[in-house]
This record gives C-alpha cells, sequence and structure tokens, in this order.
C-alpha cells in the first residue's frame, strides 16, 4: 500500500503543479520542491503532535470526516486555486497554526528565502490535503488515536531517514529551527508582540486610500505591500523578530485582525508607534531593518496606483492624502 508521502504526491499531477506555478509566480521546479517540503514538514508535526494521547486524540478531531475529492477535499482545480488568495483559507490557516504555533511565519519565511516565491499560500493548501488524505487512511484501517500515531511515526521516520531526501530535509529541519527560535523571540515580547506582528498590515491601511471596513480599492495596493513585505522576510535573519512578524506575508487573518484592533489612521500610526517602540527594547539590533521595511510598505501602497485621472490617463502617483500618511508613518517611528 502507498504511504501518505506517497499518496500525497502522485495526487499532485503536473496541471495541478503548473497551475499553482502561474498562480504563485515561479516555475514548476520551486512548487515541487515546495511541496516535497511541505510534507515532511507537516507530518513531522503531526507526528509530534500525536506523540502523547492527548495530542494524538486532537489531532483525530482535527482530520476531515469528508475525505472525498480532490487533494482530500478542495473540489476542483479552482477552487484549489482560490484558497490561495484567501488567507490559505480558514482551514488551512487553523490547521497550520495548530501544527506549528508560535513560529509558523519563520518557518514559511524560511522556505520562502530558500525557494524564491511566498511558500506560506502553498503550505495553507498542502495541510488540509494532507490531512484529507490522513483521514482517509484512518477510515479505512479504523485507526484509533494510538494507531494514527503509529502511522504517523513510522512512515516520518522512514521519509527522514532516507538519503534520497537529505537535501529536502535540509529544507525542512532549517524550517524548523528557524521556527522554534522565532517562538522563544515571539514568548520575550509577551503582550507587545501583538502589535509588531500587526505594524506591517498597519502601515498598509494607513496610507491605503480604502475605508477600513470596507474592500479595498485596488488589489494594486495589497499586492505592492505584499511584495515589499516579502522582500523584507527575505532579507530577515532565519528566526529573528522581522522573519516572526513578516515570514507570513499578508493574510486576510491579519488584515481582519488590524481592522479590530485599529479603526482609523490615527489608531493604525499609534499601533507603529508601539511596535517600533517594542522592537527598540527588545530586539534593538533589528530596529532600522524593522524601520525600514515598514517604510518600504507605505511606500510601495502608496506607489501603487495613481490617484485621481480617468482610466489611468493622467491623476497623481502618490496623493497629498498619501503623502501626510507616509508623514506620519515616519513621524510614528521616530
Amino acid at each position: 500500500m502507498a504511504s501518505l508521502f506517497e499518496s500525497f504526491s502522485s495526487a499532485i499531477n503536473p496541471e495541478i503543479v503548473s497551475a499553482l506555478g502561474k498562480a504563485l509566480g515561479t516555475d514548476t521546479s520551486a512548487i515541487n520542491q515546495g511541496l516535497s517540503a511541505a510534507a515532511p514538514l507537516l507530518m513531522g508535526s503531526m507526528s509530534q503532535m500525536a506523540s502523547s494521547p492527548s495530542g494524538a486524540a486532537s489531532l483525530l478531531k482535527m482530520l476531515p470526516q469528508d475525505s472525498g475529492g480532490l487533494l482530500g477535499g478542495f473540489g476542483n482545480l479552482t477552487s484549489l486555486i482560490s484558497n490561495l488568495f484567501s488567507g490559505s483559507g480558514p482551514t488551512g490557516n487553523s490547521m497550520l497554526s495548530s501544527l506549528f504555533g508560535p513560529g509558523l511565519n519563520a518557518i514559511g519565511g524560511s522556505l520562502t528565502k530558500a525557494l524564491g516565491f511566498n511558500v506560506m499560500p502553498l503550505l495553507g493548501m498542502a495541510a488540509p490535503a494532507l490531512m484529507g488524505l490522513i483521514s482517509k487512511k484512518v477510515q479505512a484501517d479504523k485507526l484509533e488515536a494510538g494507531g494514527l500515531a503509529e502511522v504517523l511515526k513510522r512512515e516520518t521516520e522512514q521519509f527522514t531517514t532516507n538519503p534520497a531526501h537529505a537535501a529536502t530535509m535540509k529544507l525542512v529541519n532549517e524550517a524548523r529551527a528557524a521556527g522554534d527560535k522565532a517562538a522563544t523571540v515571539i514568548a520575550s515580547y509577551g503582550a507587545d508582540w501583538t502589535n509588531v506582528a500587526a505594524a506591517p498590515v498597519a502601515a498598509l491601511l494607513a496610507v491605503s486610500s480604502s475605508d477600513l471596513d470596507g474592500p479595498f480599492d485596488t488589489m494594486k495596493e495589497v499586492k505592492a505591500a505584499q511584495a515589499a513585505l516579502l522582500d523584507a522576510a527575505k532579507t530577515a535573519p532565519a528566526g529573528s523578530a522581522l522573519s516572526a512578524a513578516f515570514g507570513g506575508g499578508l493574510t486576510q487573518d491579519a488584515l481582519k485582525s488590524v481592522r479590530d484592533m485599529a479603526k482609523d489612521r490615527d489608531s493604525l500610526t499609534r499601533l507603529i508607534a508601539d511596535a517600533t517602540a517594542a522592537v527598540k527594547q527588545r530586539s534593538p539590533g533589528e530596529l532600522d531593518a524593522f524601520k525600514t521595511a515598514i517604510r518600504s510598505i507605505g511606500k510601495a501602497t502608496a506607489e501603487a496606483a495613481k490617484e485621481g485621472g480617468f482610466l489611468g490617463i493622467g491623476g497623481t502617483l502618490v496623493s497629498d492624502d498619501e503623502k501626510s500618511a507616509l508623514a506620519k508613518i515616519e513621524a510614528a517611528m521616530a
């Protein structure tokens, strides 16, 4: 019988890989590398979770009851791709947080830096897909919590000790190490971490011409801010505060969190000021890089689309309102 790793690999056919490459702006080779790393990374975390009776029972409850369809429940290629751009989908986000804990962004950032594209959406797709395959096995073999733990441990050990997977495991182990280090950094910030993690989205919203409670006027602003954020994450040291805060990129969950925290632009800039103060106190060596990243996100948002004009003709690249917002961000970080 095929292993879970083999089932996962065979389920993702060339059509899916090609579509993922186009959606994430990279080539199929990078997508295959990302998927190859995602499987042992996820399985390893599941195996660790299942190593205790209570963890195994919790993992069983996390498994989807309906595991049919493409990749354990996505249904079709269109819905699969759409999940990549909805914050990895609510299911994927919840699973990743449960499996990787506070070091999630740093894990994603480590893989993103190594592979050259934003890996977080891919992880968000792979988690429920693999869960679906595990659910099928649990149902077919009538596994209880203990049996599931044994299967995960055995298959994970077989994969990780295979010399053929040495390059993949190097990526996985580096990502795990970054996540562990980031979790320690996050713990050292205490309650202040909420502001630090929210600062990138706060910079986007402070400059964006959109209403804080409504949709963005243009996705160009979001894409520009995302690109600036990921550039910052790629240059951040593994396991650093910047990696822990920025490595996951912009997500719907992060956007909702900041909207709940800040209801107007003044509160957004206060949030950025509080985040800057926290980094200055806890990670002074990263302060300049933090400011540069927030500054670049604001600037990219402001320059993403012309304000005014008609059908893209005329208008101003950076409006007076956006210049004012950028100045307030700068003052908040002083």
